[in-house]
């Protein structure tokens, strides 16, 4: 009788500590279906008794994460102080900037549609656009976010998620997704280390833009307001609590839905129509987790084998203190060891332990093949540095190449960049890591940073590379341009291994890119084109360019987005060694014992009629295709 008191009397406790408060304002008002129909938004009532059991939390009430006053019935005094979800618009008015969910009537953040990029984002009212002049909806944020800015908002998170998860918010304020602060560290076209690179120095600090401005041939024209807007534009990928938490791209009865652990599509944006590390990974690099429609060429690229299994980042990715560490970290590596034991050891055990994984098992990569900063338009607006990105294709696939200071040979994608109108003479360099020399960059405290950080990245912290070749002069109206080659790190899409003889039928590197390029901003109509790249003992070769008919769209010059179609020779560099280094004659006989040990497993397997000796004999196998002299180990003792 005791215990069955004692249960009834934790029940009644658990209920009322996750029951609604029926006096809050919040809930006399959107639980009020009918109250909020004859308003005129159905669509903003919400059951208080799915969404305690939704959120699944007890001691907390509405203006716990959404701020406000739920003691007032009036609306704006209710709504007063709270942060609320909001679009990014483009338009006559609007460059890249907040705009209220009215745009959209308060269509509710549900998913619809089956393309994961954009399941969350809507189309404006077309009478509400045409009044404030709107083009299109970018972008949802949710209210964790600073609308000026559309920064990651540590002070609205602390005073929201941090009621609760004080402890974490602290954590992540400090962490370099937090803080955004690794990009951060990229203050201009020109500091090398960390060189330039794909996504452009950090243009939301002030102090970034006039130092690029002084190095800039056309001064006059590089507007702070142009800076600003392309800061704002960065900030997409600046990721919130809600963005890595809230699960809005799951259908749910009460859209309040909250996960501990983030799910892989919360890492590629939830379809808020942001892509998050679908940028870096699937656009960028041409080797993602997803792929599919994240992907350019789009639906053309396989899918990674780990997210077929149904894999989550968060299993090869482990984090401590809501930080993931630094990019060349070993950890993610051993991650492989947790489901591929055998084979992790016989590699590490043989010729090829200091060859990644990804070396071997990432293929074909797509996304850019170019990317060149020059004048365009971005965020709605003329820039002197837009982004002209869209040379979408593919490359047969990675270069290997040895890291300089931890010796692993890891798979890189090299190809043409540059920034056009850089008036600073910029020698050409060797082959650089992207690290990040100890540096102090000043915080946002109106939106809740700290007055300053520092940021440091060593050079064994990271996979990425990159080669500085001069500034270089010929490109008309846009001289000079800074060119570099970016050497990203390929890290996803893993799956079927190259062949041996991919490598080691010689100790040159040869590969071939073709692309589209379909910029309405910039040409008439997509145009065409490939090229060829060589690495070998002598430097990087690109070569045999082609392309079809380029014509342009009105006000735009060929050196503002397709500089290579001027010069192409910019690019090539002589005196670092990219050779494969390999003894031909150990490579032979080694194949030869190979192909020996494939034939005999081959014949042992077809034969054996034993279900776990044959599973056996197939793991040995596998284990052969990365260490022949371990899986001959393995074969003898399993007899």
């Amino acid at each position: 009788m005791r215990k069955v008191i004692l249960l009834l009397m934790v029940t009644m406790l658990s209920l009322t500590a996750f029951a609604y408060e029926e006096d809050s304002t919040c809930v006399r008002c959107h639980g009020d279906e009918a109250m909020v129909t004859e308003l005129g938004f159905p669509q903003m009532f919400l059951d208080p008794a799915e969404i305690d059991e939704e959120v699944n939390m007890g001691g907390i009430s509405c203006v716990s994460c959404h701020l406000g006053d739920n003691t007032q019935l009036n609306k704006d005094d209710a709504h007063k102080g709270m942060p609320k979800p909001f679009y990014a618009a483009i338009g006559k008015n609007h460059k890249y900037q907040a705009v209220g969910r009215e745009i959209t009537n308060y269509d509710p953040i549900q998913p619809k549609g089956k393309n994961r990029t954009k399941v969350l984002l809507r189309k404006p009212d077309p009478k509400l656009a045409k009044e404030l002049g709107i083009k299109k909806i970018a972008q949802l944020y949710y209210h964790d976010h600073d609308p000026e800015t559309m920064a990651y908002s540590p002070e609205i998170a602390m005073k929201t998620c941090g009621n609760c998860h004080e402890d974490e918010v602290t954590n992540y304020n400090k962490s370099g997704m937090g803080l955004n602060k690794y990009q951060r560290g990229f203050k201009t076209w020109t500091a090398s280390p960390p060189g330039p690179q794909n996504c452009g120095y950090w243009f939301g600090d002030k102090e970034n833009y006039e130092a690029v401005k002084d190095e800039c041939t056309k001064p006059e024209e590089y507007k702070g307001t142009m800076a600003e807007a392309r800061g704002r534009g960065c900030n997409k990928c600046h990721a919130s609590c809600n963005d890595c938490h809230y699960e809005g791209y799951k259908k749910s009865k009460a859209r309040h839905s909250f996960t501990k652990t983030p799910d892989k599509l919360s890492c590629y944006g939830s379809g808020k129509g942001t892509i998050c590390h679908a940028g870096p990974m699937d656009r960028r690099r041409g080797a993602g987790f997803l792929r599919e429609e994240f992907a350019f060429p789009v639906n053309e690229l396989p899918r990674d084998a780990h997210d077929e299994a149904g894999l989550n980042c968060n299993d090869c990715h482990t984090f401590k203190d809501h930080s993931y560490g630094h990019l060349g970290s070993e950890d993610t590596r051993k991650a492989c060891k947790s489901c591929h034991t055998e084979i992790y050891d016989a590699v590490k055990s043989g010729d090829h332990e200091n060859v990644d994984c990804t070396s071997c098992h990432i293929q074909e990569v797509g996304a850019y093949q170019f990317t060149f900063w020059g004048p365009g338009k971005s965020e709605g607006m003329n820039n002197m540095y837009a982004k002209h990105k869209e040379f979408y294709g593919k490359r047969d696939k990675p270069m290997l190449v040895k890291h300089t200071e931890t010796g692993l040979w890891i798979p890189l994608k090299p190809y043409p960049m540059g920034a056009m109108n850089v008036n600073k003479d910029v020698k050409p360099e060797g082959l650089k890591l992207r690290e990040i020399n100890k540096t102090t960059v000043k915080g946002k405290t109106e939106i809740g940073e700290p007055e300053s950080f520092v940021v440091e990245r060593k050079a064994d912290q990271v996979n990425d590379m990159y080669i500085v070749t001069g500034t270089h002069d010929g490109f008309g109206t846009n001289d000079k341009m800074m060119a570099w080659i970016q050497m990203d790190k390929m890290s996803h899409s893993i799956g079927k291994a190259r062949d041996c003889d991919s490598c080691h039928s010689s100790h040159e590197q040869n590969f071939t890119s073709w692309y589209t390029y379909n910029s309405p901003a910039d040409v008439k109509k997509p145009f065409f084109g490939s090229y060829t790249l060589k690495a070998d003992k002598n430097g990087l070769t690109f070569d045999n360019f082609t392309n079809s008919e380029v014509v342009l769209a009105k006000g735009r010059k060929i050196e503002d987005f397709a500089p290579f179609l001027i010069n192409s020779g910019v690019w090539n560099v002589k005196g670092i060694d990219f050779e494969l280094k390999f003894d031909d004659k150990k490579y032979a006989d080694g194949k030869s014992e190979y192909l020996q040990l494939s034939a005999k497993l081959h014949h042992m397997i077809s034969k054996e009629k034993n279900p776990d000796k044959k599973k056996k004999l197939e793991l040995i196998r596998t284990v052969m295709n990365h260490n022949v002299k371990y899986a001959k180990k393995m074969l003898k003792e399993t007899r």
